[in-house]
Parts: C-alpha cells; structure tokens; sequence
C-alpha cells in the first residue's frame, strides 16, 4: 500500500510542478505522459524480472554466492533506520511462489537455502530494474527531462529499498544456514 501510495503522490507532484511551471503543453497532456511512463517503467521492470528469474542460468544465484551486505554496508542500513522499515517494503517473492516477507521455517535448511537463492535473484532483479527503468527517458524522450526522468528516480528509489533490505537480510541467513548444518552433523554424529 505504501508503495502505491508512494507512486500517486510522486506522480501528482511531477504533474503540478509541470502545471506551473511548464507551459510547453497543455496540462492533460503532461497528466497522460506521467500515466504512461509510469505504466512503462512498470512494464519495463516486469520484463526484467521475468528475464532475470526465469531465463539467467540457476548456477549465478546459488547459495555460495555472495550478494551480502558487508558489516560497514549494514551499519549504514542501521543508521537510516532498515530495521524500522524493511516490513513495510514490498514483496513480490509470490511471483516465484516464494514469499520472503518471514522465514516459516527456521531450521529446514532446504527452505533456507531456497530463501538465500530467491533473495539473490531479487537483488539482481532489483538492480536491472534501476538500471533499465532509467529505458523510460527513450520513450519519452521529449519529455526526458520534466517527466521520464523523475519517474526514473521514483523506480529507482523503489527498488534500491528492497535490494538494501535483502542484502542486510543476507548476512544473518547465511549465519543460520550454517548453524542448522552444524546441527544436522552434531545429530548425525551422535546416532552414529
């Protein structure tokens, strides 16, 4: 809800700031242009979802990879205050019938280890979608400048909050995976 909320105030603000202070179009014609970008970059980040999960080699994002936050990068993500708002980002691991918003089981190290590799692919989706959404300044390129461009930095705003929170989540799954494996042995071991 946040996130809707988020794009309808950015996108009436870049269509006042348009109204008053840019008269090389009519109002209508800027309040279209700001819907149909944002239609755009919203497509455009759908297709490299899609890309990324679905048609990127499995080996990439594998449990062994390391898509973590390292300790200075999760003290910065301390300071602005992630540990208060990493809940209210938006999840969309259902797309991959994976949600990631809690770990339902904490010593399944199976599940673990599917959690790590779906937050690896939502780094890299998120990444290409900051990257490529920026694609919206070419398609309304005359436009580039008063609506393209500051629908580009909303996208990128999006999706730098849930890389920063799948990167600071990263350090402590990876802990967890090798506590549950260092327990399996410890089992393993004493009904040997």
């Amino acid at each position: 809800m946040i996130y809707i909320s988020v794009i309808v105030v950015a996108m009436f603000l870049i269509d006042l700031f348009n109204g008053l202070f840019n008269s090389a179009f009519e109002f209508w014609y800027f309040t279209l242009s700001i819907i149909g970008c944002t239609l755009s970059v919203i497509a455009i980040d759908a297709v490299f979802a899609t890309i990324v999960r679905w048609l990127l080699p499995k080996k990439w994002f594998n449990k062994d990879k390391n898509f973590s936050a390292g300790k200075k990068e999760s003290l910065f993500y301390e300071k602005v205050g992630i540990k208060k708002w990493k809940e209210k980002v938006l999840e969309l691991g259902v797309f991959a019938n994976f949600r990631k918003n809690k770990i339902a089981e904490p010593g399944n190290n199976e599940y673990i280890e599917r959690y790590i590799v779906e937050a690896h692919y939502g780094i890299v989706v998120h990444i290409c979608c900051v990257i490529f959404g920026f694609g919206v300044i070419g398609i309304f390129y005359k436009l580039a400048l008063v609506v393209a461009l500051p629908v580009a930095l909303v996208n990128m705003f999006l999706n730098l909050l849930p890389i920063m929170v799948l990167r600071y989540n990263l350090p402590k799954l990876k802990t967890l995976y090798k506590l549950n494996e260092r327990r399996e042995k410890k089992l393993k071991n004493l009904s040997e």
